[in-house]
């Protein structure tokens, strides 16, 4: 069975962005997801939130073209009160970050990737929280 991921916000502005420091894994994972060697996962914030942080990078037509393309090879999880209700009894400071790991948590995820030290540094348990690097070191690639 192919491992199921979940991408958080800086995955996908990893792979956006040329010049961010982690680019090159992010186009790596995404090559794995196109190959479908990798089932993934996001949300609607995710979207939103990368939209909204790309806007004077990208123009509104490529942002829109990039995320319909997405949609056709990674799901979007929707959340829930219920999710909302779980992710504010965690400890931890970011309300954002528990609610994508919550969603992923109750979606039975294998890895939650993200490039966010503050996450990967966290005492959240259930999904293994890990760099894209890591992760396609664990992949072989």
């Amino acid at each position: 069975m192919a491992t199921r991921i979940f991408l958080d916000t800086n995955i996908f502005l990893d792979l956006l962005d040329n010049q961010r420091q982690c680019h090159k894994e992010a186009v790596l994972l995404f090559e794995l997801i196109d190959n479908g060697e990798v089932i993934a996962f996001f949300s609607e914030s995710v979207v939103t939130t990368t939209d909204y942080l790309l806007q004077k990078l990208l123009s509104k037509d490529l942002r829109t073209e990039f995320f319909g393309e997405i949609s056709k090879k990674i799901q979007m999880l929707p959340c829930s009160n219920m999710i909302l209700d779980r992710a504010v009894s965690l400890e931890f400071g970011d309300l954002e970050d528990l609610i994508l790991f919550q969603l992923a948590l109750e979606n039975k995820v294998d890895f939650f990737i993200t490039n966010d030290k503050k996450l990967l540094n966290s005492t959240l348990k259930g999904i293994q929280l890990i760099q894209a690097g890591q992760f396609l070191n664990i992949k072989s690639i």
